[in-house]
């Protein structure tokens, strides 16, 4: 094995550990096969450390199926790490609906510093967590469809997700306002659910299975011309639906767009102009666009319609932020070491960045609450939020 993928795994870079790469990793999966090696803690930390950003597939001369070889060990060899029931609650729907309202009243009430100065947050094991939680906004209920507002070109199907309808509501908004602007109607089926792809990535095939065909039979009946959604990691999710399920779910999968490449592809009339926004914005690229979609320049193209925004790459683009699902939760520390990456990195960027732009709602919780922890006042937000707001389209 070459080792090309070891110098573009973030692990490995932090560790130096052999272990801690891809090719370690695979080593150590063909020894636990083979029975040479037996689970125990220690190769599962090594496994479990993995954050599944895939960087390591896009750099295989030989395109190595290193996604699919980890989630398979995770079914065969199941971790002995405890079951999280805060993510459990966070990937059901009807359950986050309730949750969202006593998490609104657990801010505005005064709840969330009471609790934090008195320790309670981490008496009930939830300060990583508490952390990670941004202002949680009103979340009105979603219409089944959205008419479009101009001359009608077509209709398109909004994928809502579970954590991204409650904390990525702002991206979901103004991406149904812009689609009904650009002449879509947007179907938002109300039977979805969950994409499954923490349920996967933690071995729980069967639970992954049954979300998957739950969306599949959601989107079913509905004549789209593109099943879209504002968070990378949940499209890269769907669009491998058909590698789980087969042919049952090889015409969703066919459907799926990421919002900014399907802004992208599509002709926008002429009287469709941004206003112009002077500022500097930095752009972090989630793992899931760049190398699962291999998407990466879309949010770059779709926000350079904006005159007078100057973006920047942030250095080491391609590293994980460390986000990566529940990773954040589950490996706080090596999640926490990967965000000082990033973080140090945006501080090589100021002065003047006032906006860090990221397409994956996963990444940009991780990222905004380091930054809420250095006190540092830059606002992280989705590429088609920045769009809507210069298209005036915040209200319609």
């Amino acid at each position: 094995m070459c080792g090309l993928c070891s110098q573009q795994c973030p692990t490995y870079a932090l560790s130096a550990d052999e272990n801690e790469s891809p090719r370690g990793r695979i080593a150590i999966i063909a020894a636990l096969a083979s029975g040479q090696l037996e689970a125990d803690a220690r190769v599962h930390a090594h496994l479990d450390h993995c954050t599944g950003c895939r960087s390591c597939e896009a750099a295989c001369p030989s395109a190595v199926r290193f996604g699919a070889i980890m989630d398979e060990a995770s079914v065969r060899w199941p971790a002995t790490k405890p079951r999280l029931d805060l993510l459990e609650r966070l990937t059901q729907v009807d359950r986050l609906k309730v949750d969202a309202r006593w998490l609104r009243r657990y801010q505005r009430w005064g709840l969330q510093r009471l609790a934090r100065a008195t320790g309670a947050v981490k008496w009930f094991g939830l300060e990583q967590a508490d952390r990670l939680l941004p202002p949680v906004a009103d979340t009105p209920e979603w219409q089944a469809y959205y008419p479009p507002t101009s001359t009608r070109r077509g209709d398109v199907a909004l994928f809502t997700g579970c954590i991204a309808s409650l904390f990525d509501r702002a991206a979901l908004d103004a991406s149904r306002r812009l689609l009904n602007r650009l002449g879509y109607g947007v179907h938002l089926p109300p039977e979805q659910v969950c994409c499954g792809a923490l349920h996967r990535h933690r071995g729980e095939s069967q639970q992954a299975d049954a979300l998957a065909r739950q969306n599949v039979a959601a989107f079913a009946d509905l004549e789209s011309d593109a099943i879209v959604h504002t968070a990378s990691g949940c499209t890269a999710q769907l669009a491998e639906y058909g590698q789980h399920l087969g042919d049952e779910a090889q015409g969703f999968s066919a459907k799926i767009k990421d919002i900014n490449q399907f802004l992208l592809d599509i002709d926008w009339p002429q009287e469709l102009q941004p206003a112009p926004l002077v500022q500097r914005a930095a752009l972090h690229t989630p793992c899931s666009l760049a190398n699962v979609l291999r998407q990466a320049d879309a949010p770059r193209r779709l926000l350079a319609r904006i005159p007078g925004l100057e973006l920047l790459d942030l250095p080491q683009a391609t590293r994980c932020c460390g986000g990566a699902g529940s990773y954040m939760l589950e490996q706080s520390d090596f999640a926490r070491r990967l965000r000082d990456d990033k973080l140090a990195a945006l501080q090589q960027l100021q002065p003047g960045i006032a906006t860090l732009v990221s397409s994956n709602i996963g990444c940009a919780l991780h990222l905004a609450a380091g930054l809420r922890e250095q006190d540092q006042s830059v606002e992280v937000v989705h590429p088609v939020v920045v769009l809507a707001q210069q298209l005036n389209l915040s209200q319609t």
